[in-house]
């Protein structure tokens, strides 16, 4: 008989290592005699099933705390699949943001499997340092949307298994606005709501500011974002996005959320309506209960236009380091961690809404309105650009947001402002 070995080694503060043996499935057949009535004998064989050769099989698997347990029953169940894998395989504690860096460091020590933002994936995969992910990604391609692909494809292949969107929404006051009333900025800041600021949003943050100017249709790095001389954020249509940003921090309905100010009174029922993401969707259901709604981002009234705001989205995705020694199973197994079933289990367990279109429609999803809000938002908002001149955005864009906040900014120096800016994006206009 075929044994199957399959070892965990759990890292994650004082988790303790555990070892499961198991047996792979096999068939043997033997001959067997018939005697006819007179006498005679015949002998035949059943022939026996080719026993399925197993490749042992080590993985270095990097996941976030609350990904652990999920993982290693994951990785569990992936093996029982594949009798052609005998899998030792260790699961450690390093967070989305943190992989990429250290891969970065030390592409030797790095995980042969790590949880990614698609908005590195173009850096990393330009520095070799990412696999392609061919095998079985087949299998959640078509269940993928549009802007999910294009945020893992280089060159047209792909590079990553996303599993879940990573952008911020609007989370509203019930008591406060309607569902019709969340439409519109202008209508969200002309109510009488009875509470002290009507609309919060973070400008001093380079995360939440560009969603003005991709709103009224400026682009970052060009239509594709792979430009890196390009930024048309000082051209007019920038400029009347600016321009909005600068009558909205003067609004005295208007609250900048700097350090969490923004959260704080939105608990309190001070706020109506606050921009921000489905982490903080527990402490706002404490607060506020039934009262809590969440939608997309509304619409603005930018250069007498109502345009959608459109922020930057990226995706959580599965990825696989390109030195691996087991490039077969290591792809494999990231694309079965991205599947329906793990995405689903994901959400129920940690929170992270499924990017699949198969599992955003169902009811359980659907019928969840932070996780519908998010969604929602996805499709209107912008892919992040992933290219590495990305690293030059966020500096100059709060610096930007921080001196409209503080009214170093106005309209007056808002030209010379903006220009500023895109100079200190892009470096063409000095090079």
């Amino acid at each position: 008989m075929k044994m199957k070995k399959l070892s965990a080694i759990l890292l994650s503060g004082v988790l303790t290592a555990s070892a499961l043996v198991g047996c792979g499935d096999s068939a043997q057949g033997g001959a067997a005699a018939t005697t006819n009535d007179a006498g005679s004998a015949a002998g035949a064989d059943a022939a026996a099933a080719a026993p399925v050769e197993t490749q042992d099989v080590t993985l270095k698997i990097w996941v976030p705390e609350e990904a652990v347990d999920d993982t290693d029953a994951a990785v569990k169940a992936f093996d029982d699949l594949h009798d052609e894998f005998n899998i030792t395989y260790e699961i450690a504690v390093v967070g989305i943001d943190e992989a990429p860096q250290q891969l970065n460091t030390d592409p030797d020590t790095a995980a042969d499997i790590f949880y990614t933002p698609s908005g590195g994936v173009a850096d990393l995969v330009n520095k070799g340092l990412l696999l392609p992910i061919t095998k079985d990604f087949e299998t959640i391609a078509s269940d993928l949307p549009e802007s999910a692909l294009t945020a893992v494809t280089v060159d047209g292949l792909t590079y990553a298994a996303p599993f879940s969107p990573n952008t911020y929404f609007m989370y509203y006051n019930k008591d406060l606005l309607t569902a019709d009333d969340v439409k519109s900025l202008e209508t969200i800041l002309s109510k009488d709501t009875g509470a002290k600021y009507n609309f919060s949003t973070n400008i001093t943050n380079s995360w939440y500011i560009e969603s003005f100017f991709l709103g009224a249709g400026c682009t970052l790095f060009g239509p594709d974002g792979k430009d890196p001389s390009e930024c048309s954020w000082n051209d007019a249509t920038g400029l009347a996005a600016a321009e909005y940003i600068v009558d909205l921090v003067n609004n005295p309905k208007y609250l900048e959320n700097k350090d969490g100010v923004g959260g704080a009174e939105f608990k309190e029922g001070n706020l109506a309506a606050i921009t921000d993401g489905a982490w903080s969707a527990p402490s706002f259901k404490e607060s506020l209960g039934d009262k809590l709604g969440a939608v997309a981002l509304p619409t603005a009234n930018i250069g007498g236009k109502d345009v959608q705001l459109s922020n930057f989205v990226d995706f959580k995705t599965i990825t696989v380091k390109s030195t691996t020694a087991y490039p077969l199973a290591a792809q494999q197994l990231a694309v079965y961690l991205a599947n329906p079933e793990n995405s689903l289990i994901r959400f129920q367990n940690q929170g992270d809404v499924p990017v699949l279109n198969s599992l955003a429609s169902s009811d359980e999803i659907a019928n969840d309105e932070v996780a519908a809000a998010l969604n929602a938002q996805a499709t209107k908002a912008t892919n992040q650009p992933s290219i590495s001149k990305m690293g030059d955005y966020w500096t100059p864009a709060q610096a930007f947001g921080e001196g409209v906040v503080s009214g170093e900014i106005t309209k007056a120096n808002l030209q010379e402002k903006l220009d500023a800016l895109v100079d200190s994006i892009t470096g063409t206009l000095t090079e």
